[in-house]
């Protein structure tokens, strides 16, 4: 009976019940989605970048060198002379050295320009291949192109196609102003499987390839964008990176300490939406407080008519609390299907820009508390009316 009248009550005062349940909606998803896509994102990078351990580059910014040289997503910093990435490889502690070159692009996508040894990178050493050709094979002469999963779909080209570089990191055509191109000629050969990360959206080269076209044609010529770094034990890692950092020329940079430092940034700019969030969740107690406190005066005739028809006191007040309970419940509920929607959607935009797949969005009970107090608020709000409701005497408002 407490639960027919109570629906009977929110369908009557539809638009009220309407207001605070799209209230307590956006409240909620306010304050859980800018959360859902920051976390969305360090994973995502962290999982795009954590197949390479060490990433060392000429002198400047370490987060300048990990957006360019693993992801893509700012200006190299410049070169390495190639004889330190002649050094690093005949290093005994060296496992692995890779060499990246950056500097073309083919229709706004990054040419990359390494070495065959950039495919066998593995997340565990006893893991299979983190980069596998799903088309074709992987190149072998001096302009063979392999295209990322993303790049290929992009420009449409297949297997046996060909096409020019242009200089630069951006596709200035775009912007109306002539491409300055290159005239040597690219075969595609190969296309990847698609990873979730930066190679994607990449064309992937000889480095050779990148030194003819830009007339780096003796070894002291060459430069060398990055080098992606591998040690045989976690002790030559750390040793092999305090040592390139004492050089004048070169720095090595972990992509984990910098994500961490990243996170710092970001966290305190989460401190700051905080703010906002406690703010329109403060908004959304207000208004289920208003919708209470006008439902109760809305529903005093309802109320006498109820105990003049039996209903006892404990009923009153049991339909007052639980109109409360549903609107806050169901406001809670469609705000955090609509975060997680919203992370959904943003996500995927997001992740194109960047470059990388962002994983689905996730909520766990840390995020979940920053919104469940508004349903015990609610319910205070709802006890004052109740008891008030309870209380009151049915011939008062019959008449």
């Amino acid at each position: 009976m407490t639960l027919w009248i109570t629906l009977r009550n929110l369908r009557t005062r539809w638009l009220a019940t309407l207001i605070t349940l799209l209230a307590v909606a956006l409240a909620t998803a306010t304050a859980l989605v800018v959360p859902l896509l920051t976390r969305q994102v360090e994973r995502g990078a962290q999982d795009a970048a954590q197949v390479f351990d060490l990433l060392i580059t000429a002198k400047g910014s370490a987060s300048q060198a990990v957006l360019s040289s693993l992801f893509y997503l700012d200006v190299p910093i410049g070169n390495l002379p190639y004889s330190e990435y002649a050094r690093l490889k005949a290093d005994p502690r060296t496992r692995r050295a890779v060499m990246l070159g950056f500097g073309d692009n083919y229709h706004g996508l990054p040419v990359v320009g390494t070495e065959t040894r950039f495919f066998d990178q593995r997340l565990k050493p006893n893991d299979p291949p983190y980069f596998r050709v799903a088309q074709g094979k992987l190149f072998g002469k001096v302009y063979d192109a392999v295209l990322g999963q993303t790049a290929q779909r992009q420009t449409g080209l297949k297997l046996g196609d060909t096409f020019k570089s242009a200089h630069g990191l951006e596709d200035l055509s775009a912007k109306g102003v002539e491409s300055e191109e290159h005239n040597a000629t690219y075969t595609v050969v190969g296309i990847l499987a698609p990873t979730g990360g930066p190679i994607d959206r990449a064309v992937v080269t000889p480095i050779e390839s990148l030194w003819q076209i830009h007339g780096q044609l003796s070894p002291e010529s060459r430069g060398v964008t990055a080098v992606l770094y591998t040690a045989n034990a976690l002790n030559d890692l750390y040793s092999v990176a305090q040592q390139t950092n004492a050089r004048p020329d070169a720095q090595a940079v972990f992509p984990g300490q910098v994500f961490a430092q990243l996170r710092g940034f970001i966290l305190q700019g989460q401190a700051a939406y905080a703010g906002l969030s406690l703010l329109m969740l403060l908004l959304a107690g207000l208004t289920v407080w208003l919708s209470v406190h006008s439902a109760g005066l809305e529903r005093a005739r309802s109320v006498a008519l109820l105990r003049a028809l039996g209903g006892g006191r404990g009923t009153v007040f049991g339909v007052v609390l639980l109109e409360t309970a549903l609107v806050v419940l169901l406001g809670l509920l469609l705000g955090v299907l609509l975060s997680l929607g919203l992370g959904q959607l943003a996500g995927g935009v997001l992740g194109a820009r960047l470059g990388f797949s962002l994983p689905a969005p996730t909520l766990d009970p840390a995020l979940l508390w920053r919104v469940l107090w508004l349903f015990p608020l609610g319910l205070l709000a709802a006890l004052p009316p109740a008891i008030s409701a309870a209380r009151a005497e049915p011939t008062r408002n019959l008449a």
